[in-house]
């Protein structure tokens, strides 16, 4: 080849080469804001888009609360965040435990319909800050995989407290993705239900959509990019993970909840969830309402209850 032709190909070359460190670069500042907006909670803009209706009942639920037993508790978690719960003892015979997990951009004390419901049919009850929530620390949402290890540690504290406790676990939105996930783990034989109520089967799936939801592009390429930064700030893979997995080993009876229009976390999902199960396990879906709101139906408390009288002695 002449000296010529070698110095024709060289601006060729220079100019693929500045395409393409130009479209990694690219790449890379992409799959960074995507992180950011899905897990770094100062920036968590699709975490904050998620819909949380406060309560109608919100004079009822302050009367009730400021009557009830309450206690300020806090543990380590695994990783070292110094995490918070509420714990309401208005029944001190009861050994009938809930422990309840938020969703995004929520907090324990802000399930109040739910707590107060669950506080009239006898239960006692732990609602727990999820890390970076509430009076939680911690920078992330790890949307239910390090969240369920922090579930973990409050079944034990809560064994700690009461040895005789039978537990319920009961999560919204990605507090009920951290239930399942939990629920595939070895669990004490304290814990004798679960209730999940919108949760993701998917959270791959869930960037994904998300993604092509927002931007009007596939999300699926980006996933390994954004996987990067999980793994470096949450030390876990979204590859390593998987909800639909965790429920199939799970030996925990669980209620599966879903609204029918649900716009964030479809309904598709709670049949993937349901019917990987093999664990005794019902279905009640909300026709008619979104992310988050099936309690608004009638006979969803009635179902639940229902559901919890079978497995509570």
């Amino acid at each position: 080849m002449s000296s010529n032709e070698n110095k024709e190909k060289h601006p060729i070359l220079k100019t693929a080469a500045a395409a393409a460190a130009i479209g990694t670069a690219s790449y890379i500042g992409f799959s960074y804001y995507v992180f950011r907006d899905h897990f770094d909670l100062d920036h968590a803009v699709i975490q904050n888009r998620i819909p949380w209706t406060r309560s109608g009942n919100q004079a009822r639920n302050d009367s009730w609360m400021s009557k009830s037993l309450r206690n300020e508790e806090y543990l380590d978690s695994y990783d070292g965040l110094h995490l918070h719960a509420l714990r309401i003892t208005n029944h001190q015979d009861s050994h009938r435990w809930i422990i309840a997990v938020h969703g995004s951009h929520s907090c324990g004390i802000e399930l109040g319909d739910y707590l107060y419901e669950f506080d009239q049919q006898g239960y006692n009850l732990l609602a727990i800050d999820q890390r970076g929530y509430g009076m939680s620390k911690g920078k992330y949402t790890g949307m239910g995989w390090p969240e369920h290890y922090d579930l973990i540690s409050w079944i034990n504290y809560l064994i700690n407290i009461d040895p005789d406790a039978e537990i319920v676990l009961f999560g919204i939105s990605f507090g009920a993705t951290a239930v399942m996930y939990a629920c595939g783990d070895y669990l004490p034989a304290n814990v004798k239900c679960a209730v999940e109520d919108c949760g993701c089967s998917d959270v791959k799936n869930f960037i994904e959509k998300s993604i092509s939801g927002e931007y009007k592009i596939p999300g699926a390429p980006f996933i390994p990019g954004i996987d990067f930064f999980v793994k470096q700030c949450l030390h876990y893979s979204l590859n390593d993970v998987s909800v639909i997995r965790q429920v199939s080993q799970s030996r925990i009876p669980m209620l599966f909840i879903h609204g029918e229009s649900d716009a964030v976390i479809p309904a598709r999902m709670v049949y993937d969830c349901y019917y990987a199960c093999n664990a005794p396990k019902e279905l009640f879906t909300a026709p008619g309402v979104g992310h988050a709101m099936s309690h608004t139906n009638e006979k969803y408390f009635p179902a639940l209850f229902g559901f919890l009288e079978k497995h509570l002695k």
